[in-house]
Formats: C-alpha cells, structure tokens, sequence
C-alpha cells in the first residue's frame, strides 16, 4: 500500500507491502525507496512485510529546506514513521547513504532494532578524490542526461554491468540536504549501528564505498557478517539482485523458523 506521512514539514512517501516480520528500507543518496522494488517483493513472497521509505523531495515538490541539522534529526523522523505504522522490532535495511540513516536510526533505540543490513556500507575510508568529483557530477541537473548517465556507470557499478534504469531517479536538491546532514554529524557518534546482529553486504568494485570500510566495521562490530560480491559496485541493487537477496534471507531465515 501506498501512503505518505509527514512529520517535521517533511512528506515521505511510505510503500508498505507484504505480512509477517516488517523490514525497513531506507535508500540511497538522492534516491528513492523504489531502489528496492525488486528486493521487496522477493522479501514478501519468502513471507516478510517490507516498507520502502522514500524522503522528501519526491513526494512533493521540493521544500527549501528539510529542517536535517544532522543525521540524528533524518533518524529521528524514520523513527516517527516505524511508530506511526505501530512496528515493533523493524529489521532495518540501509543502502549506501541510507546505510548511515539506519544506523543512525539503531545507536538511537538499541534495544528495539531487531537486525541491521547494511548495503554499500561507507562513510570511514573515503573514495579517490576523481571518484567524488564524478559521484556529485551525476545531480547536476544543468548536464545532459547522457552525461550523467556516463557518470553513473563510472562510479556507481561495476564494469561488466550496465545501468538501466538506473540513469533516472536523482535528485539534486535531496542530495544536497542529505550530504550536509552527513557532513554535520560526528561519525563516531552512529558508527556502530546500535548492537542489533547485523549483515554487511560488499561489493568488491565499488569506488565510491571501498571494501576497507565494510572491513573494518565488520572487525568492530559484535555479532556481525561480512558478505563479499564480486563484479558488483555501489548500485549493488541492480547489480546482484539475486545474491543480495539470498544472502538476506538466509541471514532472516530464523526469524520465520516454526
């Protein structure tokens, strides 16, 4: 079902499917949560509830600003949906920036996260400083959609994969919004992502999130897996769709035992 709520000013756009333990899903930069139609409905035929978050900017027009003064106030307003929807112990899934929302969201109520996934999973170890430059390139709206669409492949998939549909869908002004409120919150404040089990899942060409941070988090973090793919970028989504998804329900597969 489709909805939308609208906490802090702010309208998400919520696409709530499915029965059975409820999944989370929080997508990346400048995205929407349509990023995970193909996972979800997966996820919902191996009998999970799956919500697709999608943030402002594409619900209604853009707002001038989202009032984020940092990544604590984005999880705050996630929270505010998972209580409205009246979920308790949500799995929580986040790709590439998304993945700091979800652990932003988890360091704020431990106790109550049930598992945390992580896809694309940055944020410590930067990418090449060619490689940022071309990531931020992509929401220039004053570029061609060729032009952008170059960009994507360069620094979002790997190069055996193509984009498809993946040239639409990015959103300059949400972007900007979300990179400030990354850029306003100390990352040692949410590194960890609260004390849920948690699954990393890694792709090994991706440029802009590389390997050494899924690493690193993984040797940190009590009770976590680390899940390396090959030929598989910052898309991930669209990339490996069938071995993320098994790698997923075999990490939630207890959840529906008995």
């Amino acid at each position: 079902m489709l909805s939308t709520f609208s906490t802090g000013g702010n309208a998400y756009g919520i696409d709530d499917r499915g029965d059975g333990p409820a999944i989370v899903l929080y997508p990346s930069l400048g995205r929407a949560g349509s990023d995970f139609d193909e996972l979800a409905a997966s996820l919902n035929a191996a009998g999970f509830r799956t919500i697709s978050v999608t943030p402002p900017g594409f619900v209604t027009p853009p707002v001038k600003s989202p009032g984020w003064s940092d990544l604590f106030v984005i999880a705050g307003e996630l929270w505010e949906i998972v209580d409205h929807l009246k979920i308790e112990q949500p799995i929580v899934v986040g790709h590439a920036f998304g993945n700091r929302v979800v652990r932003t969201f988890s360091t704020l109520r431990p106790e109550a996260v049930s598992k945390l996934i992580l896809l694309a999973c940055g944020g410590e170890v930067p990418p090449d400083e060619s490689v940022h430059e071309t990531f931020f390139r992509i929401f220039d709206s004053a570029r061609s959609e060729d032009e952008r669409a170059l960009d994507v492949k360069a620094v979002f998939f790997a190069p055996a994969n193509e984009i498809g549909d993946w040239r639409f869908g990015w959103d300059g002004h949400l972007a900007l919004h979300q990179s400030a409120a990354v850029g306003a919150t100390d990352r040692s404040s949410f590194y960890l992502g609260g004390s849920a089990p948690g699954l990393i899942i890694q792709g090994l060409d991706d440029l802009i999130a590389p390997p050494v941070n899924s690493r690193n988090l993984a040797s940190q973090r009590p009770d976590t897996t680390l899940v390396n793919l090959e030929n598989c970028g910052h898309a991930m989504l669209p990339e490996q769709p069938d071995r993320i998804r098994e790698e997923i329900l075999t990490f939630l597969s207890p959840l529906l035992a008995g």
